[in-house]
């Protein structure tokens, strides 16, 4: 028994006293549960499929007797058009003999009026003579799209949208409105094209087939050929059915319906083949209608609830966690300000256990970040200065021995003039103190560089300065473009026969300081490798791209290009 009791003993005092988790979890547990008892007591989570899957089971009957009826028209229709030519083989040709097609139009009209739902039958034989239960225009029956539509198909009943048969020479009756049907007759025997059958079908008839006395749910009913074209809409208004129907994606195989962008499409396929269907469209808005109270109902308890339950879950989590909002608080100010631990009043739960941690973090982090950083400006500086030490004094020797000479000449004034501007740059080059100075600054250095250049080598050497205003206060390394220049005078400039002109451009580009050096004189190697080694004479410009990548970062710095015989351009890329 003592065993046990010394063994609970332990394993709490690993743990901080008051598991607050447990707690809060258990609070948390009651509230939700209570909301989804709540919601599943007085909720009505499927009221809105099965009042869809009622209707349209409904719907879908009530379509497939339309589609029945409506068929059974079509099949007739189907039937004659295509029976017509074995009853008779000889019937296009009895259209080439006026007696005999008067004959033909008496034996249709017969034909006509025992079918109350067909009101005209054509035909159209091979040498384009036209008959019929009507007189017709040829020309204009020949450019109908019914019969552009039949001769274009194989031999099957063919249907077009409901319009007026134009080329019917009756002018009320051109104007009525009718339904398309037709096929093309073909010979057995040689496969042939014998004539055309054109039926129309008058227009009230298939509204009587498809208009509803009282619409309740604002559907649309649509009459559509096989490839689901429409052929008559009773509510020409409705413009967005033919889209609806286009976006429509295929019913799943055994499927009558289906649910897509708020409506319910019902086909209601007939008993047998068809040319033609009829389908609805049933908003599902309208559809969820007789639901909308008990779903208000439904929807205003739930949000009560939720509010009751979420209006005391704030009120306990915030007692419990505001410890931890003011620390997590905290946390995200720190990043501003120095890393100082979080001063609070500890407790002896996991709250109080979880700031002394973070406070002994942040002294950690606090130490180490002060080593690295330390460090880290101690190499930085170690090179800049070992890379500021690397400025080739080249131009010093020949400056020197152009005073000698010219202190042996007797000519004081320009070794005066000499000596004050070879003063100027090096107090610049030697301020270590501040390697960051303006571009302003840089050039006034660089001007007393190239005058220098220029009194040894007289003639020689032209400058051509373009530099916008604005530019002239953006910060550069100190001492960046004597380097480049004197590389771009000695092994461009002084190598070629006669003078060189130099020309130093700046501008801003695109958020950066663009400075350009160009020269036309013999060019020059590319730029040597980020290693830095390489010919002595190139240490300059790998000394420039260098400290420019330390001061400003990897994306600035120098880029070389030359051409030989055209001369080199050196460019660098600066902060704006």
């Amino acid at each position: 028994m003592e065993n046990g009791e010394n063994g609970m003993t332990k394993l709490a005092s690993l743990l901080p006293g008051r598991n607050i988790s447990v707690r809060l979890a258990l609070y948390l547990f009651l509230m939700n549960g209570t909301i989804l008892i709540v919601s599943s007591a007085i909720g009505y989570p499927f009221i809105g499929n099965i009042i869809k899957e009622n209707t349209a089971y409904y719907a879908e009957h009530y379509i497939r007797s339309m589609n029945n009826e409506i068929n059974f028209y079509i099949q007739d229709i189907d039937f004659m058009t295509l029976s017509l030519f074995f009853l008779d083989r000889n019937l296009f040709g009895l259209l080439n003999d006026d007696v005999r097609r008067i004959e033909l139009q008496s034996y249709f009209d017969g034909f006509k009026n025992s079918r109350d739902y067909i009101d005209d039958i054509f035909l159209v034989n091979k040498h384009l003579q036209v008959g019929g239960t009507s007189s017709a225009y040829r020309d204009k029956l020949i450019r109908s799209d019914i019969y552009r539509s039949i001769m274009r198909s194989e031999g099957e009943l063919v249907v077009s949208p409901i319009g007026p048969a134009g080329f019917v020479m009756n002018t009320d009756k051109a104007k009525e409105q009718v339904l398309f049907l037709g096929r093309r007759i073909k010979s057995p025997q040689t496969n042939e094209t014998e004539g055309v059958v054109i039926v129309t079908v008058p227009a009230n008839r298939i509204a009587q087939i498809i208009a509803k006395e009282e619409k309740r749910y604002d559907e649309t009913i649509l009459l559509i050929d096989r490839n689901a074209h429409i052929i008559y809409n009773p509510n020409p208004a409705d413009r967005d059915a033919a889209k609806r129907l286009a976006n429509m994606p295929p019913l799943s195989p055994g499927a009558s319906y289906r649910s897509q962008d708020g409506y319910l499409y019902i086909t209601g396929k007939s008993d047998g083949p068809s040319t033609m269907e009829i389908v609805g469209f049933i908003p599902e808005k309208a559809l969820l209608k007789d639901a909308a109270a008990i779903r208000n109902i439904q929807i205003a308890l739930n949000l009560g609830m939720l509010l009751i339950a979420m209006t005391m879950a704030l009120l306990i989590a915030y007692r419990f966690l505001k410890p931890i909002i003011q620390l997590a608080y905290y946390m995200r100010q720190i990043g501003n300000r120095e890393w100082l631990p979080y001063r609070a009043k500890t407790t002896d739960d996991e709250i109080g256990f979880l700031i002394r941690c973070f406070n002994e973090m942040i002294d950690r982090l606090q130490d180490s970040f002060e080593r690295l950083a330390a460090e880290q400006e101690k190499k930085k500086q170690a090179e800049m200065r070992a890379l500021q030490a690397q400025i080739n004094p080249h131009f010093i020797f020949n400056t020197l021995n152009t005073i000698r000479w010219l202190a042996k000449m007797g000519r004081g004034e320009q070794v005066f003039e000499m000596i004050t501007s070879m003063n100027e740059i090096l107090v610049g080059a030697f301020q270590l103190n501040q390697p960051i100075i303006t571009i302003g600054e840089e050039i006034g250095y660089l001007k007393r560089y190239i005058h220098i250049q220029q009194m040894v080598h007289p003639d020689k050497i032209e400058v051509v300065y373009e530099l916008d205003e604005a530019i002239l206060n953006k910060r550069i390394a100190r001492l960046c473009l004597q380097p480049l220049v004197e590389n771009t005078i000695l092994h461009g400039i002084l190598p070629k026969s006669g003078p060189g002109t130099i020309r130093i451009t700046g501008r801003t580009e695109e958020g950066h300081v663009i400075i350009a050096i160009a020269d036309d004189g013999v060019g020059s190697p590319p730029l040597p490798p980020s290693s830095g080694k390489g010919e002595r004479e190139r240490v300059g410009l790998y000394n420039v791209d260098k400290r420019l990548k330390l001061y400003f970062g990897e994306a600035y710095g120098v880029r070389l290009s030359s051409a030989e015989g055209k001369g080199t351009t050196v460019t660098v890329a600066l902060p704006e």
